[in-house]
């Protein structure tokens, strides 16, 4: 019997023929798509559905995918009047010392909810902040924010990596009590993670290591980076875990193959602006992906070369970098920064067309994680992981151009309908196994007491500089 019918909307499959069925629907049994096609076809080889969604006036779409975002960020993302320098030193002291198991359950439901909402319905997100300030000191505190994201019932990869030399480094554990914790003890704490999460109610882990861009000429340092490079791929290789990194630029990635052996096609390495030929030569040969974060902070100091890369076939999806400080998980807002983006910078609007925006957050995503048979499109086998955008409202019409209405002009606020596995989750806009004002109001607390154990309260006064076109 077939669980899920939705049915009557425009279907933008992201097939491999890339189908677009003007009045289609897809039929779920249990946590798979059984079926798509024009609805007349559908509703006749599937009749009597246990549950039916009327898309009439709505676009059905995979589920959206946010290649890169930080956990934590969600209770620190408005801190700081736009000071990055401040701003990742308060999340230093945050994410190590005033950060207790609370904080990361109720930021993980937070940030959860966020994508939900949005119709991310599989996320990255690196347990702490920067490429290196990682809460691994302790499995308790992977524990709640997995527990939080669990709850929530959206897919995450959690990306837990040590932080950089040198060792110890201090950590404020579950007990209160400040103390200094090993490259080992870290790596102990991943690998606790990995046990516990890895394939686990729609969670798995990623390994992580710090991104070395400077030329490293002391050879007891190059020794140390490479034992640990080699204890942290040879951990995540053991349990069939992705390998990730924040912030390549400008020669490391070329470095990071040669001088370490991190590189291959299980790794996917984020922002990576400013490349030389060199590096993007080691992405096509050792099949590595790529995140592009056309939103970060990271984009507005160095270019991202995403259109040449992904013409000499590196697979390159789009990340939030959220929510960190000023951006939010919306990546149908993500999309079409990345567009203009490459737009402003070739000065040529045929630059970036909005199937290929679509694709990076969707088939793209899914392959650069290495799940392009289980999500990213909405075929038969795959997991069923189905949103719905509304194209009636006012700024979605006149009612043609499905893809282009869906990728220039609709936000995360028009997603109806969210399905993940099967199970709805988000329908006409509500979650209605949450209460979300409840999380909201949970989070707030959870930010109001880490400002006060941390002496940050200074950081939310807020400047939006009236009157100036340049801050100080």
């Amino acid at each position: 019997m077939t669980d899920l019918l939705l049915r009557g909307g425009v279907v933008i499959t992201m097939d491999g023929t890339r189908r677009v069925i003007e009045d289609g629907a897809v039929a779920i049994i249990g946590d798979r798509i059984a079926a798509v096609g024009p609805t007349a076809e559908i509703a006749a080889a599937h009749p009597n559905p246990a549950h039916i969604i009327e898309a009439r006036g709505k676009a059905i779409l995979p589920g959206l995918i946010d290649g890169h975002a930080h956990a934590g960020h969600g209770l620190v993302k408005t801190m700081g009047n736009g000071d990055s320098a401040a701003w990742m030193e308060a999340c230093r002291v945050i994410y190590t010392l005033h950060s207790p198991p609370s904080f990361w359950r109720a930021e993980a439901q937070l940030a959860a909810l966020e994508r939900l909402r949005f119709g991310v319905t599989t996320g990255v997100s690196l347990l702490g902040g920067g490429d290196s300030v990682m809460r691994v000191d302790d499995p308790a505190f992977c524990d709640a924010h997995c527990e939080g994201v669990a709850e929530v019932g959206t897919r995450s990869i959690v990306a837990l990596g040590a932080t950089r030399p040198p060792f110890p480094r201090p950590y404020r554990g579950v007990d209160g009590v400040e103390r200094p914790v090993s490259f080992d003890q870290q790596l102990a704490t991943i690998e606790a993670c990995l046990e516990r999460w890895h394939g686990s109610q729609g969670i798995r882990i990623a390994t992580l290591m710090p991104v070395y861009r400077e030329a490293t000429h002391d050879p007891h340092k190059v020794v140390e980076i490479e034992r640990q490079g080699r204890a942290v791929r040879d951990l995540g290789r053991r349990h069939g875990a992705l390998f990730h990194q924040d912030g390549h630029r400008a020669g490391s990635i070329e470095m990071a193959d040669r001088m370490f052996g991190l590189l291959g096609p299980d790794a996917f390495l984020s922002h990576c602006t400013e490349l030389t030929d060199e590096d993007i030569a080691t992405l096509v040969r050792t099949g590595t992906s790529v995140v592009h974060n056309p939103s970060a902070i990271a984009a507005v100091r160095g270019y991202c070369p995403a259109p040449r890369m992904m013409d000499a076939g590196v697979t390159v999806m789009i990340g939030s970098d959220g929510t960190a400080p000023d951006r939010s998980c919306d990546m149908f807002r993500h999309m079409f920064q990345a567009i203009r983006y490459h737009q402003r910078h070739f000065r040529d609007e045929r630059m970036m067309p909005p199937g290929k925006a679509l694709e990076m957050v969707t088939v793209d995503a899914a392959k650069g994680l290495g799940l392009a048979d289980r999500i990213g499109s909405l075929e038969p086998g795959k997991l069923a992981d189905v949103i719905t955008v509304d194209l009636t409202a006012a700024h979605m019409a006149p009612a043609n151009m499905p893809v282009h209405r869906v990728v220039f002009f609709a936000g995360g606020h028009d997603v109806r309908e969210v399905v993940v596995g099967g199970r709805v989750l988000l329908r006409d806009g509500a979650a209605p196994h949450l209460d979300a004002h409840a999380i909201a109001e949970e989070a707030t607390r959870e930010a109001n007491a880490m400002l006060d154990a941390a002496g940050l309260r200074h950081m939310v006064a807020e400047d939006p500089g009236w009157g100036l076109t340049r801050r100080a």
